[in-house]
Formats: structure tokens, sequence, C-alpha cells
């Protein structure tokens, strides 16, 4: 849950700056393509069913994959994970479910705190005139939400908290007796996190174009 704590300002941040950029290109382009009706129903998709998720998931890896694996490694060179086996203490019990589970519940949260911030940003785009007027934005918002925006960005958080947080647990448990393994494995964790988690970006849009 620290570490969701400390990711706020740069999510904040990031949020902000995506959310008025997207309200501000579609507010200007798509009344071009004349389907400005549709503003509500994509910005909705794109922020929290696409990037949200996503942005918040490469900003929890950043911050939380490198550490946890650099945490448990250095546990396993100290001797500490030892210790603990030669307690009767469960390591599964005592070491990994708290942190899978703390990592995919801020996780799932930062995703809905990114997509609330970044519609924040967009409505200040509207409000300043740099996109449609805010009145209209918010008319086209309320019309277009649905359970599935809700419901998205939970199961969405908890994929890639999962991805993020057994990645780093096994890396961090893969570090032998040896300080040089430490590094490595943390290098791993975050090149395998990066990739598995563009790995399911790319299938959810696979799968809901053919949807």
């Amino acid at each position: 849950m620290t570490a969701g704590l400390s990711a706020l300002p740069i999510i904040s941040t990031v949020a902000l700056l995506v959310g008025a950029g997207i309200v501000a290109e579609t507010g200007i382009e798509l009344p071009r393509l004349g389907i400005q009706n549709l503003m509500g129903a994509i910005v909705l998709h794109v922020i929290f069913g696409i990037v949200g998720p996503f942005v918040t998931a490469l900003i929890v890896t950043a911050r939380s994959t490198s550490g946890l694996a650099v945490e448990i490694g250095n546990m396993r060179v100290t001797g500490e994970l030892d210790t603990i086996e030669m307690l009767g203490v469960n390591l599964s019990n005592f070491l990994v479910t708290p942190r899978l589970v703390g990592i995919v519940v801020s996780n799932i949260a930062l995703t809905f705190y990114f997509g609330l911030i970044a519609m924040g940003g967009g409505f200040a785009m509207a409000l300043m005139g740099l996109s449609m007027p805010i009145a209209t934005l918010v008319r086209m918002i309320e019309t277009s939400i649905k359970l599935s925006d809700l419901v998205l960005p939970v199961l969405e958080g908890l994929g890639y908290g999962l991805i993020i947080s057994s990645v780093s647990v096994y890396h961090g448990l893969r570090v032998k007796n040896s300080p040089v393994d430490v590094p490595r494995e943390t290098t791993l964790s975050l090149v395998s996190s990066l990739s598995l988690c563009t790995v399911m970006l790319s299938l959810y849009l696979i799968f809901s174009s053919l949807t």
C-alpha cells in the first residue's frame, strides 16, 4: 500500500496531462469526422479501458517491480529466507501472499484514481474552451457511461497487478546466495513485467476488436 501512495504524485501528473490531451484531441477531430456524438463513449473507453490501466501498470512496474525483487533477493543473500524456512514458517503465507495482494489492490485503486484525475484534466480543457463546451462534454459522459466502463478497469487492474506482483516475487526468489544475482534478477523482473503487460494490452485490443 505504501508503494501505491508514493505513486500518487506521478500518477496525478501523468493522468492530468493524458486526460487533457485526449479530450482536446477528440474535441477537435471527432467533429471533423461528423461523429462528435460518440465523444463521451470514446473518451470513457480510451481513459478507463485502455490508456488508464496500461499507464498505471507501467508506473507501478517502474516503482514497485525492482524494489520488490531487490527486497526479496537481498533477503535470500543475507540468509533471512533460509532462517524463516528453518523456523517452519510458510514463505508463501508470510512473504509472497501479502505482497501479491498489496500490489494487486494498489494497482486497481490507482487505475480508478488515474481515470478520475484524467477526466478532471479533460474537464479542465473543456472549461478553458480548448475542446467542446464543458456542459456538452458532461452531458455526453453522463449518457454514455455504462457498468462495463467501471468493471473493465477492475479486471484490467487485477490482471496487470497479478503480472507485476507475480513476476517481481518470482525473480526475487530466483536469487541464489550471490549478491551478483540481485541486480540481474531485478533487471529481468522489470523487463518481464513490461513485456507481459504489453502482451496483455495487445491481446485485449485484439479481442475487443473482434467482439
